[in-house]
């Protein structure tokens, strides 16, 4: 006779057999990830039965696998044989019908589709045998020619699915965020500021690259390429490339980086090599207002300023006498190990025509001179290269007008060799015999200073006249 607990026992057996659903091919599965080996991805679903997946199915785009054992996996059952149930990450097209795109719909799960045409706005995609449409909007996070998409399978997400499967839309652009969105946070969790990391070039503009850092890119400005000066990135690194380089700071998801941090500075190397008065060969990097920055080797950056362009010339801009790109020998007449500076001459390689100003030069001679400017106290008149004298606008009559470029008859009334500095008359107007001649720039007045100071003449005279810098060519009068 049949105990009573054995009839409750039996019952409860025969209805756990008639609840129990066997699985089929395209059913849409969930386990718990048990084990991980070098090949496959083992799953426990539910007690029930044991399931396993393809490892390489489950990696990201770089190869990295981004799950691990106590993590639930969810995918598509593709495959029964000897070693158990087979899972996939998208469904594939031999084990699905309508029914299982609205699963994957329904779960937000992946499905596989081959696109195969092109149309007004997108692509046909033929997916699980049934054909949907994928905007072109959808199609990429950065679009490509349609070439690159045509006849070619894609994993896809079916964003829409209505009339019975009439109408399907897919987003292949949703899952690449997705993954990009994974990948971010995963490679933000490992990087630093100061951390050596490699990487691969994904795009060149004209003041930078910007470079794949596995997940996130970074980039690397044309000043952080190399030391040496970069007119365009492009002139030395390609797409495509791998590099390594140095993490110079994250601020949020910007992160600057730099490849010349992996490099020696030249610049202190050559400030141990090079000496005061080193002549070396130099290339014309830029122009500006006050000289002309050289570069004397790779990476080593010097200044000729336009003071030390040239003996006795009035020189308004760098220009006058270089060009960018000029190679140029120059003299280093000045090393700051300090603040890393080196200044360089070009003059100083030239005859100072000063040293022999006897031979060019005669007290009392009458030459003839080209004007180079006109200023309120005078006019800067070229007697010879390198030598320039001055007219004073006391010696000139009120009418007179010059230009740059005019030439006149002048008449030599002092040489300072020690100032370098040369004093002209006209030929024809002598200076009143009044103004004192051994010095024009400054008249001597008597009478008794005002207080506080020199007398008024003396006040005025000084405003109306400017002072010469030392470094100015115009010194030499």
């Amino acid at each position: 006779m049949v105990s009573h607990e054995n009839e409750n026992y039996a019952k409860l057996l025969e209805e756990s057999f008639n609840n129990t659903t066997e699985p089929k091919m395209g059913d849409v599965v969930e386990g718990e990830i048990i084990n991980i080996t070098e090949t496959s991805i083992f799953i426990n679903m539910n007690g029930k039965y044991d399931a396993y997946a393809d490892i390489t199915d489950y990696k990201d785009k770089n190869g990295k696998m981004k799950y691990q054992v106590g993590d639930l996996l969810r995918g598509f059952i593709v495959e029964f044989n000897n070693d158990g149930i087979k899972v996939s990450k998208s469904l594939r097209k031999q084990f699905a019908d309508k029914t299982q795109i609205r699963n994957a719909f329904e779960e937000k799960i992946p499905v596989e589709g081959k696109v195969f045409k092109i149309v007004n706005g997108g692509y046909s995609v033929d997916v699980l045998g049934v054909r949907a449409f994928c905007p072109k909007s959808q199609m990429d996070i950065m679009l490509e020619e349609d070439s690159h998409y045509l006849n070619n399978n894609f994993t896809f997400l079916v964003t829409e699915y209505e009339d019975n499967g009439r109408n399907i839309i897919v987003s292949r652009k949703r899952l690449l965020h997705d993954e990009a969105k994974i990948m971010k946070e995963e490679a933000l969790e490992n990087l630093e500021a100061g951390k050596v990391v490699t990487g691969v070039i994904r795009r060149l503009t004209d003041f930078g690259a910007f470079v794949d850092l596995g997940g996130i890119e970074g980039l690397l400005h044309v000043s952080e390429i190399a030391w040496a000066h970069i007119n365009k990135p492009s002139d030395v690194l390609t797409v495509g490339t791998e590099i390594e380089v140095k993490i110079l700071a994250i601020n949020g998801e910007k992160i600057s980086l730099s490849m010349k941090a992996l490099q020696d500075n030249p610049l202190d190397i050559a400030m141990n090599e090079l000496e005061t008065g080193t002549i070396v060969e130099c290339r014309v990097l830029r122009l500006h207002n006050f000289g002309a920055f050289v570069e004397i080797i790779p990476g080593v950056e010097g200044l000729i300023p336009i003071s030390e362009m040239a003996w006795g010339k009035n020189i308004r801009h760098p220009k006058e006498v270089l060009r960018e790109g000029d190679v140029v020998s120059a003299q280093i007449f000045k090393l700051d190990k300090n603040e890393k500076k080196i200044n360089l001459s070009l003059k100083a390689l030239l005859e100072n025509p000063w040293d022999n100003i006897e031979e060019k030069v005669k007290l009392g001679e009458l030459i003839t001179g080209t004007v180079e400017n006109n200023t309120n106290f005078g006019a800067f008149v070229t007697i010879t290269d390198g030598i320039t004298g001055l007219l004073p606008r006391s010696r000139m009559p009120m009418d007179m007008t010059l230009n740059s470029g005019d030439e006149i008859e002048l008449r030599v009334t002092s040489i300072d060799t020690d100032s370098k500095r040369i004093s002209l008359e006209l030929k024809d107007h002598p200076a009143p015999e009044s103004l004192p001649q051994q010095d024009d720039r400054r008249p001597s007045f008597k009478g008794k200073p005002r207080k506080g100071g020199k007398p008024a003449e003396w006040k005025k005279w000084a405003q109306e006249t400017p002072e010469v810098p030392e470094d100015n060519p115009f010194n030499q009068l």
